[in-house]
């Protein structure tokens, strides 16, 4: 008993003090989570081919690899942020980060597709619980708002680096080990960031005012669930398929029957006054509109050079070696160097930066006319680098600390649908007739959610925050 009590004040001691060593060390487990689950995500692309020879399935059949993953991450984040609001979000990232290295153990031991699956499944439910609690865990370990800010600009730059480093840390791991290094390579990371987080996290405070939504939760998880699945179906089927459409009226239903629940029961999984904040509104907000410029062009762009200009993987993979640079170089030096002007700054301008370097890719057409694209893609990416990691930390600063897990959950959850939008949509416009006015059509649409980002943040986001 007496040990239970000193480890208990010790934690109170570790999370109400200024950032310390343990900070630091916390900071790194969680980072450490993040970029796993980020890395996984990402490097699987790369290593279908592999498994295909392998295993022997059909591409169509590998995509779901992809996808059954994609599906539970995107549909448990609000329920993990809710979870880790009321029992602890140290304790829910524990168990989500061991889960998720137990899974991809099992993948790489997995005998055949079907194992696999169900594998992948079981990692993307464990995701979901690890996404939003790094971010939480953050907010309550770093009180104070500019050492939060530098927190969050850490994290979000090691989300990028995982982004760029998996179809990278993909390929060079499949090519000399095999697909399932790219599994194996989680376990010993998973094991480092549990060690770290046992001994340098403190469990954070739980909500434990009210009942629980179970209803609530059950049509949350299965709005998002039926949403992301259509925009899967979507880019892969078109917009006009049966089941695409389905899916996304069967979602539509289910997620307004989910906001009528809210309203009414005493203790709802998402307290709609949230949004009565107008910077966490506009932040969500942000949040969707980044993921789908910074994601959706990148992946409409990839397609467009190979498809059109007969780019090879390694060479679409060096073009967009100056985004990726330039994104994680604005992240990891510019944001913490500026700082000190405000998160409204950094948007305002990142965003804007982003906005004329879509108008620059406007210009490009035919293949010799790669280096417009490639210049305007990198203004991009050094734009998205500089406002990025300030869309995370405007939600979390304008969100009541009480429920820091569920507002990580609702802008995780924001930024997965912006992401699988902005990748239907613009392959959408990229399959038009003239595939060059398809791009050009996705560009604009690009540039008005970085638009909307500048509109937002300087409309609603407090300057000094």
């Amino acid at each position: 008993m007496g040990t239970i009590g000193a480890r208990t004040t010790t934690q109170r001691k570790l999370r109400d003090a200024p950032p310390t060593q343990h900070a630091s060390l916390a900071l790194a487990a969680l980072c450490l989570g993040f970029f796993m689950v980020l890395l996984d995500g990402s490097a699987l692309n790369i290593a279908l081919p592999s498994i295909q020879s392998e295993i022997g399935a059909s591409m169509g059949a590998l995509q779901w690899l992809v996808n059954i993953y994609t599906i539970p991450l995107a549909a448990l984040l609000l329920s993990a942020g809710t979870f880790a609001d009321r029992w602890g979000a140290r304790r829910v990232f524990i168990i989500s980060l061991a889960g998720f290295t137990a899974a991809s153990l099992a993948c790489a031991l997995a005998p055949g597709l079907g194992a696999l699956v169900v594998f992948r499944f079981v990692q993307g439910v464990f995701a979901a619980g690890v996404l939003p609690t790094t971010l939480a865990i953050i907010a309550r370990t770093y009180p104070d708002p500019v050492e939060r800010a530098k927190a969050i600009t850490v994290w979000g730059a090691v989300g990028g680096i995982a982004l760029v480093a998996g179809p990278l840390g993909g390929g060079v791991l499949t090519e000399a080990f095999g697909w399932r290094s790219i599994f194996v390579i989680n376990v010993p990371i998973g094991l480092l960031a549990l060690a770290l987080t046992v001994w340098a996290v403190a469990e954070t405070d739980r909500r434990l005012d009210g009942g629980f939504d179970w209803l609530g939760q059950a049509f949350a998880i299965g709005g998002l669930a039926l949403l992301v699945a259509g925009l899967i179906e979507a880019g892969e089927r078109g917009w006009d398929d049966v089941l695409t459409i389905l899916l996304l009226v069967a979602a539509v239903a289910v997620l307004g029957a989910f906001v009528v629940v809210e309203r009414r029961v005493s203790a709802p999984v998402l307290p709609l006054g949230m949004f009565g904040v107008p910077a966490f509104t506009a932040s969500i907000v942000n949040g969707f509109a980044f993921q789908f410029g910074a994601y959706g062009l990148q992946f409409m762009l990839a397609l467009f050079v190979q498809r059109q200009w007969d780019f090879d993987p390694r060479t679409t993979g060096l073009f967009f070696l100056p985004f990726a640079v330039l994104w994680t170089f604005a992240t990891l030096v510019l944001n913490r160097l500026w700082s000190g002007r405000g998160m409204r700054w950094l948007l305002v301008t990142g965003a804007t930066i982003a906005f004329v370097g879509a108008l620059v890719c406007l210009a490009a057409a035919g293949p010799d006319s790669w280096p417009i694209l490639l210049a305007g893609s990198a203004v991009v990416g050094f734009g998205c680098g500089l406002f990025g990691p300030s869309c995370n930390g405007a939600a979390m600063a304008s969100a009541d600390r009480r429920y820091a897990g569920l507002a990580s959950g609702v802008l995780n959850t924001s930024r997965q649908v912006g992401m699988a939008i902005g990748v239907a949509v613009l392959g959408v416009c990229l399959a038009l007739a003239d595939p060059v006015t398809g791009m050009r059509l996705g560009i604009i649409l690009t540039a008005v959610a970085f638009g909307a980002i500048v509109f937002l943040s300087y409309r609603y986001v407090p300057s000094r925050q």
